[in-house]
Formats: structure tokens, C-alpha cells, sequence
């Protein structure tokens, strides 16, 4: 059980209300101008992160921390699990994540750039001379074709079945959301990083941001929507929450 040692003495009077935020055993706690005490768990790291009124007793910071012991644990355990995705570099470039599937990648000489898939799981670049940051960047540009093609099959086929229609659906690099949408411009983004994951990844975040033209809100008319236009998110939702996004 992850325990925090004299917790309500390391939430001390070294600490004011407006001495901002503060690290103490893997806890960091940040004082702001807030009604409500909100905690969550960093992905990257396991640190228990609280945000707190500027106000709040020291006291009812600890007895909220002692009483969400449990969820804690199992949230941090649970993060244990979870697969890391890296961005392609010019450090790494041996292997690409492709919609889930691992890919070594091969190098030739060739007089003109080309990338494609081989047997074997391979990827196969050629390019005129053999220089990483030119690889890197070749890489990122095929992915975010192979990402933008499916987009471009998939999009119409979830605007059909969820009787929407987006103005317009980028990709871009977010560090938080696999997606995001723009209600008023009815303007969907895409996470590039889902060129990674299996493409069911893609199609439910493709109709969850597609639904939020019809509901706004994570609420029960949003959900109810969800199973009716796709039965089985619940489980796209929990492979989707394996992975985390790069650092």
C-alpha cells in the first residue's frame, strides 16, 4: 500500500496557503484559487499531484489524501501496465509502432526517398545517403500520411452512423488528448500519435469527437449515444487507456 509517512507534518507550516506548489514524497501539492480539491495521478511518473483552495487546512488536505489511499494505489499499479509510446528519432530509428504493430526498420541507397511496408514486419526506407535526422523526418511524414489516408476512409464512415458532419478534421501533436473538437467550427483534431495504435483506437476517437457535435458533455445522453452508435466503445475506451502519451 503506498502510504504517505506523517503526511499532515510534511503539509507543514513551511508551507502557507500562498507559497504555491511544493514537492514532499512523491506528492506534489499546489495551492490555487479554487472552490474544490481536485487529485490526480501523473502517468509519466506516479506522482500524486493535488490541487488545493488557497484556504484549505493543511488537516483536510491530509484526511482527503488518507481517505483516497485505495484509489491511489490502484491507479498507480494500474499505471504499471500501461505502454509507453516514443516519437520517432534520429536516436532510435531500429523500429516503428505502425496501428499497433512493430516494424524493423531496413535502409538502402536509392536515388529517390520511398518508404513501404515489406514482409516480415519490416519497413523498408530509401533515400540517397544514410543521415538519421533525414530519416526521422521522412518517417514523420509517412506516418502522418498513413494516418491522414485513414482518417480520410474512416471520417465519412462515423459521420453516417452518427448523422454528423465535421467542417474539417486536422492532425496535430497533443500531449494530453488522443482528440479534441471544436463545436462551433464543427472542426475535429486528430493525435498524431494514434498512427501507433490499433485502428480501433482511431475509429472511437474519431466518433467520440464526432458526437460531441450532437452532446457537448461527457454526460449520460453522451454515452447513451456512444453504445448506440458504437456498442463496444467501452472497450476501444480501455485499450486506448493502455498507452501513454510520449513525455
Amino acid at each position: 500500500m503506498f502510504r504517505f509517512n506523517n503526511l499532515f507534518d510534511l503539509i507543514s507550516e513551511k508551507h502557507p496557503p500562498n507559497a504555491g506548489a511544493f514537492l514532499v514524497d512523491n506528492l506534489k501539492i499546489e495551492r490555487k484559487a479554487i472552490k474544490h480539491l481536485y487529485l490526480r495521478i501523473d502517468p509519466s511518473n506516479g506522482q500524486v499531484c493535488v490541487s488545493a483552495p488557497k484556504r484549505m487546512k493543511d488537516a483536510e488536505i491530509a484526511q482527503f489524501l488518507e481517505q483516497k489511499q485505495h484509489w491511489i494505489e490502484r491507479k498507480r499499479k494500474q499505471l504499471q501496465h500501461k505502454v509507453q509510446l516514443n516519437p520517432v528519432s534520429a536516436q532510435n530509428l531500429n523500429q516503428v509502432l505502425l496501428w499497433g504493430q512493430e516494424y524493423k526498420v531496413i535502409f538502402s541507397e536509392a536515388q529517390y526517398t520511398h518508404i513501404s511496408i515489406c514482409e516480415d514486419n519490416q519497413l523498408h526506407v530509401q533515400m540517397d545517403k544514410k543521415d538519421d535526422e533525414a530519416i526521422q523526418h521522412a518517417l514523420n511524414l509517412w506516418l502522418r500520411s498513413q494516418l491522414q489516408q485513414r482518417i480520410h476512409e474512416r471520417l465519412p464512415v462515423f459521420e453516417k452512423i452518427s448523422q454528423t458532419k465535421a467542417k474539417e478534421c486536422r492532425i496535430k501533436a497533443m500531449k494530453t488528448r488522443w482528440g479534441t473538437c471544436s463545436i462551433r467550427a464543427a472542426r475535429v483534431w486528430i493525435n498524431a500519435e494514434l498512427v501507433q495504435l490499433p485502428p480501433i483506437c482511431l475509429d472511437y476517437i474519431i466518433l467520440h469527437e464526432l458526437v460531441h457535435l450532437h452532446e457537448p458533455s461527457h454526460n449520460a445522453r453522451f454515452h447513451a449515444l456512444m453504445t448506440e452508435f458504437m456498442p463496444n466503445w467501452r472497450e476501444s475506451d480501455t485499450l486506448l487507456n493502455r498507452y501513454l502519451l510520449p513525455k
